[in-house]
């Protein structure tokens, strides 16, 4: 961990402690990509790009008594490497602020970190869900070989559950039968948080019965859109090679600069278990 230069900072270790505290803390709150995509890694900060296997096509199991016949091999269609870009916002800490918070006996001001991790978290998301055409990298709305369903007018009641019911039978029409995770923007959840019918229930609580991993929102995804996908490490992985953490850019006008960073790429293995709806 030398590279983040700790040592030369004038923080205590205690000090060091809350501002970790505060960016673990920040991001969580802000990070959806990772309730719906499993982590792989960390995988250390100097790896630069990640070696992965793509698979096409729907399985099938070979079935007779005695096991002779000719079995399906489950194997990679395709090899490809992504590249890990960092990820990172820097922070302020002037220096009178660490002397008057020390003499008055407060805990250092960690705000900053905080707010430099929650944009740092908002980028990673945009690179799951949107990817980046300048680094030629698919997030999951631009992912190639994903299925796609036609998005209703959600203010219409049941319009929600009915495509969403549309994006499961795409996604079983390509064996991928689930758990599903589904990840909306704002405008559109809201949408859900209605009565059904005469049923009692919310239509978002009808659609958990089919998207038993979990519905989310971001911020990072805007307008008429929702994306439900298989989860699992076999379909989707988030390749993290130097997780979330601070690092000590050094003194400038006698104030402190740091820097909040990672290293991440989205990992497509199945684009079949990727439905999305726009």
């Amino acid at each position: 961990m030398d590279y983040l230069d700790r040592a030369t900072a004038p923080l205590s270790e205690s000090e060091w402690n809350r501002i970790d505290e505060a960016i673990i803390s920040s991001a969580r709150t802000t990070m959806v990509g990772r309730r719906v995509v499993e982590v792989l890694g960390p995988l250390g900060a100097g790896a630069y790009s990640v070696p992965f296997s793509i698979f096409k096509g729907k399985r099938a199991a070979g079935v007779d008594m005695t096991g002779e016949g000719e079995s399906p091999v489950v194997e990679a269609s395709d090899r490809k490497t992504v590249s890990l870009p960092q990820l990172y916002t820097d922070f302020k800490i002037a220096w009178r602020d660490v002397e008057t918070d020390r003499q008055m006996g407060l805990p250092v001001d960690v705000s900053a970190a905080a707010i430099a991790a929650e944009a740092v978290a908002a980028q990673e998301d945009a690179l799951i869900f949107n990817g980046s055409k300048e680094l030629g990298l698919e997030g999951l709305f631009t992912a190639s070989g994903r299925s796609q369903v036609k998005i209703g007018a959600w203010d219409e009641p049941g319009s929600g559950l009915a495509d969403v019911v549309k994006a499961v039978n795409q996604l079983a029409g390509a064996g991928h039968y689930g758990a599903y995770a589904m990840v909306v923007s704002p405008v559109q959840f809201g949408k859900l948080i209605r009565v059904y019918g005469n049923t009692g229930t919310l239509e978002l609580d009808q659609i958990k019965a089919l998207v038993t991993g979990g519905i989310y929102y971001s911020n990072v995804i805007e307008g008429q859109k929702a994306v439900l996908v298989e989860v699992g490490a076999k379909n989707l992985s988030l390749a993290v090679g130097q997780d979330l953490t601070a690092g000590y850019l050094g003194a400038e006008k006698m104030n402190h600069l740091f820097r909040v960073l990672e290293t991440v790429a989205l990992l497509i293995r199945r684009p079949s278990a990727v439905c999305t709806l726009e």
